[in-house]
């Protein structure tokens, strides 16, 4: 099965084709890194702003199920992946925990049944964006929490990570084009960024050393990158939404 590309110049890869990157992806680095760490902190940060009781939680993209676990804490949490390898290491790891592995395009999910969902870093590598979205709304209950991040496009654009497999999608968003994205289904309630990086084009001169020594007796260092981040320059875009009715 191929997804069809709205570019013809576009490859597109197979389910299975994804299915077999993320499988070796996630043996090579089953851990969370520190990125994802502190993106994993902004997320339960922002889901702090918001009343939640004993939500039922669905983490779409859960890989190795670090973070389902700890979604876990705060509620009753599923965990999905396209990657059977990596749900077989959650399901050994965190016990107590449910976890399942499949395709969310062709999966029954439950209907208004959850009360957050959180995905992260899944968004820009689905071939359907937009039905990502609404298959996510579908599983809200109205008033539900939807926490979504992506590689945000305007540091993907000028940062260089080396070669990377076809069989790997990257649709980067900027945080106006995520909030654009759920906007139909939900309202925006928060947007962010989180890790400010980027070498080229006018993030050499924002993340540069000399503008950093230049504002040290001014701003600390901490505060400097808080206020990159809130200006949506960091490498992960992150937007909380509400379902509307």
């Amino acid at each position: 099965m191929s997804w069809h590309s709205p570019d013809a110049q576009e490859y597109v890869p197979t389910v299975r084709e994804q299915e077999r990157y993320w499988d070796e992806r996630w043996d090579l680095r089953p851990e969370p890194n520190t990125w994802q760490l502190r993106r994993a902190d902004k997320i339960i940060e922002l889901l702090g702003t918001v009343s939640l009781h004993q939500p039922r939680i669905l983490d779409l993209g859960c890989a190795t199920g670090w973070f389902t676990e700890r979604l876990a804490r705060l509620g009753e949490a599923t965990g999905i992946d396209l990657s059977a390898e990596a749900i077989a290491r959650a399901r050994t790891r965190y016990r107590g925990v449910r976890f399942e592995a499949g395709n969310i395009f062709e999966m029954a999910l439950p209907a208004a049944h959850y009360d957050v969902v959180v995905a992260q870093e899944v968004v820009a590598h689905v071939p359907d964006q937009a039905g990502f979205v609404n298959i996510i709304a579908g599983t809200l209950k109205p008033g539900g929490y939807l926490v979504i991040s992506a590689a945000n496009k305007v540091v993907m654009d000028r940062v260089d990570f080396g070669p990377d497999p076809r069989e790997h999608i990257k649709r980067w968003l900027t945080l106006g084009d995520l909030k654009r994205l759920v906007r139909p289904r939900f309202t925006v309630l928060r947007g962010t960024s989180v890790i400010p990086l980027g070498d080229r084009g006018f993030l050499r001169i924002v993340n540069s050393h000399r503008l950093s020594g230049l504002f040290r007796w001014l701003i600390s260092p901490e505060r400097l990158d808080a206020w990159r981040e809130r200006a949506g320059w960091g490498y992960s875009v992150i937007v909380l939404a509400q379902k509307r009715a």
